[in-house]
């Protein structure tokens, strides 16, 4: 105390000011779980990818760092300002990169004709150019909203929800079969291509931002509720093979799904991770207002079932998760195709698994143990797309790509912090 008598009045203003904003911060970042983790993925982008003059990041980033293209993706940077924006709650300092992200991400790689507003693949920083192919595919335009809409939650303005209105309007108009609803997964020379539904063609836009943008766009509820009641329901009649207990992939432009012929002359191969895809998009529906409570729980039944059938394959060196799970299976024999583990994969399964409740809890545990200390480069930074059958990392894959940048993960962090 006598110490302190001695120390000027203005000192200690300012010393109480300092622990006021350092314990202002610490509540914000003890907020959230894997507060290191989302850190040191971010931090590989930051400190290796990021573009200061422009404020943007080189997508294409090899396993040490190293840029390796000019280029910058759509959906990797999306996927960046998706992550940039949730860190919010980690350090507020995430949130103006996000932002500035967007603003390169609205000025350069936004293309807009007579009849559409849609986003080019990419921007390349050595000559200054936009992508100018005109044949979109929905994985890209969908996941082109993932960081806006993120961004949209965490730092809502009207001018932001004005450009996210007008790209999810063409979005619809692109997209949307108007006959047999649910949406096309590719769209050249002004029509929608015959042949191009998938499951994924149903998942993507509920996924990538329609059903977060629900939630924050209240408003607005109306323009994103009929597709995501419209999917969802094309989903539970047609993306599920209950024989098998995979899901279908491919579709006809009916909605009717490719046929295997015999394990040895199948339509296609599937990966777990979409299967645990697939069972969240109907544990999601928890919080679906617009359905009806009958509606909800038979969602909420049906991918608790999904999540059972898929636990029971023969994927997982060790049934209790902890070893992770193989990346491709033929559907009709159930063989292991690929015993590489892949980290997006792990990502959709926690999420599932956490939107399960409790039932799955000690699976769901040692999974999330298995995906953090294997999958991040805890040497380099940033996270291993692929390990093989024995953990071991794969560096032939990129850390930073047309697709991968910081989503997976981060999303994976979002859920298991609700």
């Amino acid at each position: 105390m006598k110490i302190m008598n001695r120390i000027p009045l203005y000192v200690m203003i300012i010393l109480s000011l300092f622990i006021s904003c350092e314990n202002s911060k610490k509540t914000i970042a003890n907020t959230s779980n894997h507060e290191k983790e989302i850190e040191r993925l971010l931090n590989f982008f930051d400190e290796n990818a990021y573009e200061e003059t422009e404020g943007t990041y080189y997508s294409d980033v090899d396993n040490e760092g190293n840029v390796v293209s000019d280029k910058v993706f759509n959906v990797a940077l999306s996927r960046l300002i998706y992550g940039l924006s949730y860190a919010k709650i980690v350090d507020i300092a995430y949130l103006e990169k996000a932002e500035k992200a967007a603003d390169f991400q609205m000025e350069k790689l936004i293309v807009k004709d007579s009849l559409n507003t849609y986003f080019a693949s990419f921007f390349d920083m050595k000559t200054n150019k936009a992508d100018s192919s005109k044949y979109l595919d929905i994985w890209q335009q969908a996941y082109g909203l993932c960081g806006l809409s993120e961004l949209y939650r965490n730092s809502p303005s009207k001018d932001l929800l004005d450009n996210i209105h007008q790209l999810h309007d063409s979005f619809v108009r692109t997209f949307h079969d108007t006959i047999k609803g649910g949406f096309y997964g590719n769209y050249a020379n002004n029509t929608q291509i015959e042949g191009s539904k998938t499951l994924q063609a149903l998942i993507y836009p509920i996924t990538a931002y329609m059903e977060n943008l629900w939630s924050v766009d209240v408003e607005n509820r109306n323009k994103y509720e009929p597709y995501l009641k419209e999917n969802i329901q094309i989903a539970f009649n047609k993306g599920w093979n209950k024989e098998l207990g995979w899901v279908n992939i491919k579709f006809d432009d009916n909605w009717d799904p490719c046929q295997h012929s015999s394990p040895d002359s199948i339509c296609f191969n599937v990966t777990p991770g979409h299967n645990f895809q697939y069972a969240s998009i109907f544990l999601r529906t928890k919080s679906w207002e617009f359905l009806t409570k009958k509606e909800q729980l038979k969602y909420q039944k049906f991918g608790i079932d999904v999540l059972d059938t898929t636990l029971e394959k023969p994927i997982f060196p060790k049934k209790d998760l902890s070893q992770g799970f193989y990346s491709e299976v033929n559907p009709v024999s159930n063989e292991v195709t690929d015993k590489r583990k892949t980290w997006w994969q792990h990502c959709e399964a926690l999420i599932a698994l956490s939107l399960a409740d409790e039932k799955f809890i000690i699976k769901a545990k040692n999974l999330e143990n298995f995906y953090f200390n294997t999958f991040l480069d805890k040497e380099n930074g940033g996270e291993f797309f692929f390990v093989n059958e024995l953990n071991i990392p794969q560096t032939d894959e990129l850390k930073g790509s047309i697709g991968k940048s910081a989503y997976h993960t981060i999303e994976m962090i979002k859920f298991l912090n609700k």
